[in-house]
Parts: structure tokens; C-alpha cells; sequence
């Protein structure tokens, strides 16, 4: 866990989060003259979905805007994720939209309130070097995802479909995480798997890549900034607070890259070249946005259905625009039409 580099609140409260929670106390709302301090949950905050929320963390964003984060706590994506947001006294993180999906389709419980990882990016597939025998997408029999419900699932039944592969000759395996999946490759139980960007870069000779998720799809939305229903109704400033900072955040990736390379290399222990090479792959491509993009989720679904799933969204609940930034896309997906269509109504 990354935490703030300040000296904490002695008022500070860690605010405890469930479905089951409808009647307990949120805590204080966001107020920027005596910040809330909160933890978060990221979906595997070593790779580049922490970036956004070191990057506010450490250079006061969402501090600003009333919230101090503490601890930004690694989930393992997917379903352990969302296990981590509403079992662990955490009120707010990054899920894989699949696991929201299968979790609560309907948004009886949760809510969307912001963007997230937007692109494909670097949802790329690595097989071993020395591996003569795979070289292309057509070669692979055995393909190593994360864990059920994530994003790396969702893409590894979505991308072959889109290559024209016969799927029925790919062995599909659960290996757990990004670090275990990389641990399966290396004993040769696997023909590919998701290795972490920044291992890709700073181990070119060990591996090569087979199927990179950007040559089939241009927008997939990975994760969302999530949270609960009531949480949301409780803590609107928290939430916004959130939301603003993360914004704030990915403009200040794209203005000044080297920054952000640092803390993501302090963070991870990497070193800063490697950092740098991942930051500028991501913000190139915009893999972040705080706001929504129905062709990100449009792509994050057909993932979902590819998967047999039978949960339907509903996309007018489940996705709420009113705790966006300022300046952000707030398109609803489906037939949804956002009750806040300009940046003024949102204030």
C-alpha cells in the first residue's frame, strides 16, 4: 500500500462500507478546510491503473478537494476486487466492469460515478521468447487470464472471436493475477498470458508478444470508479472529491509525464526509464478519463456477453453522471440520456 506522504489528520476516519450498510454512519463529507481520509481499492495497483491515483495522491489532487487518500489497497481484479471494495471497510475504488456487471447488473446497490481505464492498453499477451512453437494469435492453446470477471477474462473469449480463431482449440486458465500468470508462463504451463507493461519493458529479451488488445479493439472500458448507492447519497462531496482529483490527475500525466514516472516507479521499484516508457504509452492513447465513453462500455459488454453471461445492465441506473468533473464526457451509454448535460448543471 502507497501511503500519503503528509502527516494524517488526527480527525481522520476510515469510512466502513458494505451492501449490508444502509444504516451505518458515512463519516463527515469532503470538505477541503478539514479533509476526510479514506483508503481506496485498485484493481492490480502495481500495473497502470494506479497511475492516475498515485499521481493525485502525492501531488495533493485530491487533497484539494477535501479528501485525503491514505492507502491505495491492490486488488487482485475482477470479483476479488469488488470482495475488497465491499468486504474491506472501503468505500470507494477502480472495478473491472465485468465484475460490476455480474455483481449487481441492475444497480440495485451500486453505482458507476466516474471513468476509469478507458482503453486497451495494455491488455497485451506475452508468450516466452525461447517458445518457438507460438508466434501468432492462431498458435495459442493454452491463454492464462486473471481472475473470473475481469477484464483480462472478458478480453481473452472477445479477442479471438475478433481474430477469426476457432475458440474451441484455446484452453482458457485462471491463473489467479497478473503475477501468477507471469509465474504459469515461466513454467511453461501456459502459451500466453497478461504480463505486467512494465516487466515487458524492462525485460524485452524474455518475452514476445502475441496478441496485443489495441489491434482488435480501440475502446474498452477495464474499470470504473465505483462505489455503493448509498454511499454515493451519503458522501456526494467524497464522491466528487474523487472524481475531480482523478481528472485533475490525468492531465497532469499528459502535461508532465516524467512526474508521473517517478511516483509510479517509487511506487512499484522499478526504475524511472521503465516508468516513463509506460506512462507515455498509456496517456498517448488516452487509456484514462474520468468521464464516460459508450464505446468503451459497448466494448466492455460484448466482452461480457462473450462470456455466456446472461446479466443484462441497466445502464440508466447502474451509471450515474452526477459526481462527474467539470469538462469531462458524460455520455450515457445505452439509450440513457444524462439528467446533467452540461458542465454547469453538475455544480
Amino acid at each position: 500500500m502507497f501511503t500519503h506522504r503528509a502527516a494524517l489528520l488526527p480527525a481522520a476516519v476510515i469510512l466502513a462500507l458494505g451492501l449490508t450498510a444502509c444504516g451505518s454512519d458515512p463519516g463527515p463529507d469532503a470538505d477541503p478546510a478539514n479533509p476526510v481520509t479514506i483508503d481506496v481499492t485498485v484493481s492490480a495497483a502495481a500495473e497502470i491503473y494506479s497511475i492516475p491515483w498515485l499521481v493525485a495522491q502525492q501531488q495533493g489532487l485530491f487533497e484539494k478537494h477535501g479528501v485525503i487518500v491514505e492507502n491505495i489497497v491492490p486488488g487482485k481484479g475482477g470479483s476479488a476486487t469488488m470482495r475488497t471494495l465491499l468486504d474491506g471497510n472501503i468505500p470507494i475504488g477502480e472495478v473491472s466492469y465485468p465484475s460490476i456487471v455480474q455483481a449487481d447488473a441492475g444497480g440495485s446497490e451500486l453505482r458507476i460515478v466516474g471513468g476509469g481505464t478507458q482503453g486497451p492498453y495494455p491488455m497485451n499477451f506475452y508468450a516466452l521468447a525461447s517458445n518457438t512453437t507460438v508466434n501468432t494469435i492462431e498458435d495459442v492453446r493454452k491463454w492464462a487470464y486473471t481472475r473470473p470477471n475481469s477484464a483480462s477474462d472478458a478480453l481473452t473469449l472477445l479477442l479471438p472471436e475478433l481474430a477469426g480463431v476457432d475458440t474451441s482449440r484455446i484452453e482458457r486458465v485462471a491463473s489467479g493475477g497478473i503475477g501468477e500468470g507471469l509465474a504459469l508462463l515461466e513454467a511453461g504451463s501456459v502459451d500466453i498470458a497478461l504480463i505486467p507493461s512494465i516487466v515487458a519493458e524492462q525485460r524485452p529479451e524474455d518475452f514476445k508478444l502475441i496478441v496485443s488488445s489495441p489491434d482488435y479493439v480501440k475502446r474498452f472500458l477495464q474499470s470504473t470508479i465505483t462505489t455503493t448507492k448509498d454511499y454515493a447519497a451519503s458522501n456526494p462531496g467524497v464522491v466528487r472529491a474523487i472524481n475531480a482529483g482523478y481528472t485533475e490527475a490525468v492531465a497532469s500525466i499528459k502535461a508532465d509525464p516524467a512526474a508521473a514516472a517517478r511516483i509510479y516507479a517509487s511506487y512499484t521499484g522499478f526504475d524511472v526509464e521503465s516508468a516513463l516508457a509506460v506512462v507515455e504509452r498509456a496517456s498517448s492513447v488516452d487509456t484514462w478519463g474520468g468521464g464516460f465513453e459508450p464505446a468503451g462500455v459497448e466494448a466492455a459488454q460484448d466482452g461480457v456477453e462473450a462470456s455466456g453471461s446472461d446479466r443484462v445492465p441497466d445502464f440508466c441506473t447502474l451509471f450515474d453522471p452526477q459526481f462527474l468533473a467539470d469538462g469531462v464526457a458524460n455520455d450515457m451509454p445505452g439509450d440513457c440520456e444524462s439528467p446533467y448535460p452540461t458542465d454547469q448543471s453538475r455544480k
